[in-house]
């Protein structure tokens, strides 16, 4: 599924293991696939939840590929993982963060618990029209394991 001793760059230019930034209760990884939304635009899109997450001491990451280097590190997307005062958007320069590689066009959505084993994992097709529901349902999942 994925190598969790990948390093991933941050949009601070630092690398970070995903044993670096996993909250108190788990992960949340959304790995973008290439011609994928932009970093801004999925931490806009999804701050609501994203915020709900972290509250329940669930952090959440977006990692996108080499490829992408200019979907998430434009200044648009630095400007916006800043805001958020978290490492929130990665790139995964060496390609060996997912195992599978993820669809041009797709999420690939994982939890992780504070133990590091994945507990929930859907892949979501960019073109469904219904896409970022899909994913908003994926991190609801989530939550409602954590309340319960």
């Amino acid at each position: 599924m994925i190598d969790v001793s990948a390093p991933l760059m941050s949009h601070n230019h630092l690398y970070r293991h995903v044993r670096d930034v996993v909250g108190v209760r788990g992960l949340a990884v959304v790995g973008v696939g290439r011609a994928g939304e932009r970093g801004f635009q999925m931490l806009y899109r999804f701050a609501d939840a994203c915020d709900r997450l972290e509250a329940c001491g669930i952090n959440v990451i977006f990692v996108y590929p080499k490829e992408s280097v200019r979907h998430v590190f434009d200044a648009a997307s630095i400007r916006a993982a800043r805001y958020r005062q978290k490492e929130c958007l990665f790139l995964d320069e060496g390609g060996r963060f997912f195992r599978k590689p993820i669809h041009t066009k797709s999420l690939r959505a994982i939890y992780l618990d504070n133990g590091m084993q994945p507990n929930a994992t859907t892949d979501v097709t960019l073109l469904d029209e219904t896409w970022d529901e899909l994913l908003r349902a994926f991190f609801a999942k989530i939550i409602g394991r954590c309340l319960h």
